[in-house]
């Protein structure tokens, strides 16, 4: 895939947009406080919330280039959320029913068009094919069925798709995408130290 670091820090957000982020401020502090409160829980051992504000302005940013969007493991959905807000057809996959319960709660308050599916972001079928086995990796590959037959939608169906991979992990997400996604996809990836890379793929089907 075809890569870059994405700066959004000087997105010019225009009145609509800014009030939509003056109002995502409480999902946002809601969202940590159920962190805080559920972190100890088995459903949370894998939560890891990115930079809501960063990941809005960037959503701005991308928003000319995409219609559909998707969040791989969602988590409490909310950059799915946002991702409705500004105008996408936006779902989230995330294999912790419980998670997916809450995203829901909180989409009813903060983004009623926001839809979410329980199961595996992994389409079924898909192979790493890269250089160490899927057994170092920590997202899950058959802990569950697939959550695309949920949305009634394939990945190949979504022009944006955004993750927040695990350490060494950025590959397994790129080669995802380029096996099973739309010829022109994109691939928004949050790293708590570099920020966020765009991810085009390349590959001709």
């Amino acid at each position: 895939m075809e890569t870059k670091w994405l700066d959004s820090s000087s997105q010019v957000l225009d009145a609509k947009q800014q009030q939509i982020m003056a109002e995502m401020a409480p999902l946002w502090d809601e969202a940590e406080d159920l962190w805080e409160s559920s972190k100890n829980e088995k459903a949370f051992g894998l939560f890891v919330a990115g930079d809501y504000s960063t990941i809005f302005r960037s959503l701005v940013q991308l928003r000319p280039r995409a219609r559909t969007f998707l969040e791989w493991g969602s988590g409490l959905g909310v950059v799915t959320i946002m991702a409705s807000r500004l105008g996408f057809e936006a779902y989230g996959i995330e294999h912790e029913p419980e998670l997916v319960a809450l995203s829901r709660k909180l989409a009813e308050e903060y983004g009623p068009l926001a839809r979410f599916a329980t199961g595996n972001f992994i389409p079924g079928g898909y192979a790493w094919t890269g250089q160490h086995g899927d057994e170092n990796f920590r997202t899950p590959f058959e802990t569950c069925e697939p959550g695309y037959s949920e949305l009634g939608m394939e990945l190949e169906d979504f022009d944006l798709v955004y993750a927040y991979p695990w350490p060494d992990e950025q590959e397994l997400y790129q080669d995802i995408l380029e096996q099973c996604g739309h010829r022109k996809a994109l691939l928004l990836s949050y790293d708590a130290r570099e920020g966020l890379m765009l991810s085009r793929r390349m590959r001709k089907r």
